[in-house]
C-alpha cells in the first residue's frame, strides 16, 4: 500500500510529525510523543498518520489490518487500539480517517 514516492529523510519526517502534534495538541512533550510514534513504526506496523485532533495515531499492519491507537508522553497505548478494517477492506478503512498529518509513504494513497 505504500507509495512509490522516494522516502523522506527520517529527520524531516520526525520534524513534521512533531509540528503536527504541536499544532493539534499543543503543550509539552511533543518530541517524546513523536518518538513513541516513530518507534512503533518498526516494520511490522507502519505509521500511516496522525488522526485529526492529534490524540490517536493510525497504523497499518501490511496486508492484514489497520488500527488507530491513542498515545501520550508515556507511549502508544496498543491495548486501547481500535481496528479500522481488516484484509481487503484496509484501504477503505485508511481512507475513511480524517488526518492531521500523513506519513510520506502513504500520501499518494490518502491525498
Amino acid at each position: 500500500m505504500a507509495s512509490s514516492v522516494p522516502p523522506a529523510a527520517n529527520t524531516e519526517i520526525f520534524d513534521r510529525l512533531c509540528a503536527a502534534i504541536a499544532r493539534e495538541q499543543g503543550g509539552a512533550d511533543v518530541y517524546l510523543k513523536a518518538a513513541h510514534l516513530i518507534r512503533r513504526n518498526n516494520g511490522a506496523y507502519s505509521l500511516v498518520g496522525l488522526e485529526e485532533g492529534g490524540e490517536r495515531a493510525v497504523y497499518h499492519y501490511e496486508g492484514v489490518f489497520a488500527s488507530v491507537m491513542p498515545f501520550d508522553e508515556d507511549g502508544v497505548r496498543q491495548h486501547e487500539a481500535e481496528t479500522l478494517a481488516r484484509n481487503e477492506d484496509v484501504r477503505e478503512g485508511l481512507t475513511a480517517v480524517e488526518y492531521a498529518w500523513v506519513h510520506p509513504a502513504y500520501r499518494d494513497l490518502l491525498d
